[in-house]
Parts: structure tokens; sequence; C-alpha cells
């Protein structure tokens, strides 16, 4: 392979610094380096299940070791692997990890425009299963290892790749496994993860802001049960049967709004945000950070419109998500259950929540199961400390003038697990995305714009160099 070159990427990104077309643009060569690396991993079906990552990390093994970089595959099960790299630091400080993950959500080809596991270029777009959704950020990750070996970087820490397996399901072979068979991982300090922000402008002329994931909501799965005798449907029961029942109850658990409450990262993330947001958004995000502890109403409303992914951070939220009953049009079921998947905030009481649920239910017939363990999700430090300050010195390379504040995700990562090994874990998005971008993560054409790729290459390999010097 060509030897791997990078630029500062200032301006591979429109709008930040410099035209796209200027003499100082990215160096063909580098983008090409990540684009094939990108297409040999998406071209891996990782869909899990079944998973199949051992494919794909043989994939980063072969690109570490023509860099000089020995790895190792730790097998969980047969297919199931995960790769972790190590570049040597002087000990100074302790390790860092860079994490992503292998596996992918399944795609159906029938619903996408090109192949899902072709990396496929489309009027300005990459497309591909995993481009978003952790293999840009693994490719990424891989060429940052190589250019800090080529370069010979004095390193202050050790940095260590973790590509992972298992992340999408958690079946037994993911991380929690991986850190219980090679708990030398426990040793690192910081980790830096998927789960951040990096946003673009609708015109996709300038980065509003960079988001590092310091905190995520708690996935909790409750069950709701409802029985009855069943019986033959030309003959229905006095009493509303078993689906009957549990279909009103979910309506009330549906309805259920906890209150919103902002935790120190939501307050500092809503205080970034209010710098760089106009518009009713913008008046709303001010009346928000203006009276954090009795939140108005009328603004939290007004952010659940215009910007739901904001709004589900400020509060613990639950969703019905999987009904069964029945098994024949003319039999009255005799079971009914309901899953409602919720999302706690990190410092949820969680008999007070189940108490919440239980009264919407209000049917003391109906059994509600959920895992009563105390929610264990702790936020990592914010503020001037030496994740914070190397993100921003990278931002300010990469995507100048754009602010760096943390944020709470929506969605559960990998990161909870490390956190709870007493690592700092932050994640980032190092692809520059609008939220229509950002929305097709998870669903048919999921994509990235081509002009986001190389700086966000660019901003992991700063990143590492700013957290490991």
């Amino acid at each position: 392979m060509r030897p791997l070159l990078f630029t500062l990427a200032l301006l591979a990104v429109p709008g930040c610094g410099h035209a796209a077309s200027s003499p100082r643009s990215t160096p063909p060569r580098a983008t090409e380096e990540l684009r094939t690396l990108l297409a040999e991993l998406i071209a891996v079906d990782t869909s899990n299940p079944p998973g199949n990552e051992a494919a794909a990390a043989q994939v980063a093994a072969r690109w570490l070791r023509e860099a000089g970089i020995e790895s190792q595959l730790a097998e969980s099960a047969p297919g199931r692997a995960h790769l972790i790299a190590r570049l040597k630091g002087n000990g100074r400080a302790r390790p860092v990890l860079v994490l992503a993950h292998l596996d992918t959500v399944p795609a159906r080809k029938e619903e996408w425009a090109s192949d899902p596991w072709t990396l496929t270029e489309r009027d300005g777009f990459l497309y591909g299963r995993g481009v978003q959704d952790n293999k840009g950020m693994a490719a990424a990750s891989v060429l940052a290892l190589r250019k800090l070996k080529r370069d010979g970087v004095k390193l202050s820490r050790d940095v260590v790749l973790v590509l992972s397996a298992d992340e999408e399901v958690g079946s037994g072979n993911d991380i929690n496994w991986l850190l219980e068979h090679h708990p030398e991982l426990r040793e690192a300090e910081l980790a830096i993860n998927e789960g951040g922000l990096t946003e673009l402008t609708e015109d996709r002329r300038r980065v509003r802001f960079v988001n590092l994931q310091a905190a995520e909501r708690v996935s909790r799965n409750v069950v709701l049960k409802a029985t009855g005798p069943g019986g033959h449907s030309s003959v229905p029961p006095a009493a509303p049967n078993p689906m009957v029942r549990l279909a009103a109850a979910v309506a009330r658990v549906g309805a259920l709004t906890f209150p919103t409450r902002l935790t120190p990262v939501t307050r500092l993330n809503v205080e970034g945000r209010v710098k760089v947001t106009s518009g009713e958004l913008g008046e709303a995000l001010k009346r928000l950070a203006a009276s954090p502890d009795n939140p108005p109403q009328e603004a939290v409303d007004t952010i659940a419109r215009l910007e739901p992914a904001l709004a589900a951070v400020l509060r613990t939220t639950c969703v019905p998500t999987v009904f069964n009953a029945g098994t024949r049009p003319n039999v009255i079921p005799a079971t009914a259950e309901a899953t409602i998947n919720c999302r706690l905030l990190p410092d949820e009481d969680i008999q007070a929540f189940r108490a919440r649920l239980v009264a919407a239910v209000n049917d003391p017939d109906i059994q509600v199961e959920l895992n009563m363990k105390p929610p264990d999700s702790p936020a990592s430090p914010v503020g001037d400390n030496a994740m914070f300050r190397a993100a921003t010195a990278a931002a300010a390379k990469v995507w100048p003038g754009a602010p760096v504040f943390p944020r709470m995700s929506t969605g559960t990562t990998e990161s909870s697990a490390l956190r709870r090994a007493g690592i700092h874990a932050y994640g980032i998005d190092l692809f520059a995305l609008t939220p229509e971008d950002a929305r097709t993560a998870h669903a048919p054409n999921e994509r990235v714009p081509v002009a986001s790729l190389q700086p966000g290459a660019e901003f992991v390999y700063q990143l590492l160099s700013e957290l490991a010097k």
C-alpha cells in the first residue's frame, strides 16, 4: 500500500477556512487510503446477528501489520473476535484506549439504492452499512495508529486500539467479555469511543459545534404481562381478556411523561448550544439555560418539537416496542406480554421509577418486570481536563472556530462498560454531519458526506496526538 499521508484538513469540509478546491486541500493519497480501508471493512458483512467480526478484524490486522504494528484477536466465540493493538509510550501517563465496533445492524438489500456492503459514492455522499456506525471510526483509528508509528511520535502513554465485537446486540461476546478476559485494558485512564456529535450547518458550509459524549442514559426493558383463562373467541368472557387489559396498560404507559431534569452534563450542553443556536430553538434554549432547576414547560415543548434528540436527554423516557399475544384469530389468548424500552437518566431513582410505572399500569393483575439494580453509568468528568483540552486543540486544527462542549447521548454505547471499569470514556463523532445525515445510521442508505471523511480521520489522529504527547 502507498505510505499514509495526512494534512491538517482545515478545508476539506466546505466553509471551514478555505474552499474545497484550494491547492492546500487533502492530498489524494491520504483520502484514497482511508476510502480503500473503509471499503474493505464494509465489504465484510458483520450484521449482528451473527456478527462475523473476526473477518473484519483480520482486515484491520493486515493494515496494521503492514505498518509494523502487531495486534491480537481475542475470540469470544467462533467468528466473534475483538482486535487489540498497542503502541507503547514511555509510561509517564496511563494508557488511552481508542475504541470502535466492527459489528453492524442488519441491512436488507431491497431497501437500499445500492449494495449495503459495497462502499458507493453518489451525489457527494458515501453509502454503506457501517460507514457511520461504526466502521468509519474503525478505519480512521487504524490509520491514526499507522501515522503515529510512521512519524515516530514520542508517546507519554500507551495508545491501545480496540476494535470490538457484539456492540449492537450485547449477547455475551461484547466489551464486557473483553474486559473480563483482558483485564489489562482496565489500566487505561481515558478512552475515545463513538457517541459524540459534530454537527454541520444545513448548508454544509461550516461545523456548528463539536460535542464529546460524557454521559449516556441507561437502557432498561420493562415487561408487562397479563394472564387469564383464554378460550374460544365465539364466547367472549365477561371480564376483559389479557390482550385487552394489556393494551390499555400499554397505552397508559405510552402516555407517561417523566419530569424534565438537567444533569450537570446536559446543563453544559444547553449552555454551549445557546451560543451557537438562533431562531425559535435558540430562544427556547436560552429560557431553559436561565432556569435549569425549574425548566419552563413551554421551552421544553419547543425543544421537543424542533429537536427531539436533545429533548430526549432532558428526562427519562419509556416507549412501547414489542407486543406478543395470541396464536390464532379464533382463540382468546391466555397470556399477553408487552416490552417497554425505557432510557433512564444516569442518576434515576430506580424505586421511584418503578412506582411511577406501576401507577401508570393501574392494574394489580398485570405483572411489571424489570431489573431493579440501580442505574450504573457514571458520567465522565467534564470541564478543564486532559480530554477536553486535547479535543479543543484538535478541533481548532480541523474545524477552526467550532466550540467543544459535552453532551449526554440518547442511545447506549460501550462507554458505559468502560466507565463502570473506572475508565473516563468520551464519545466523538469524527464525521461532521447534518441532523439529516445522522438519522441514516441504522437506516437504509446509511451515509456520510465525502467532504467529512478525511477531516474526521485527521481529528482522531490529532486527538490521540494531543492526549499522548
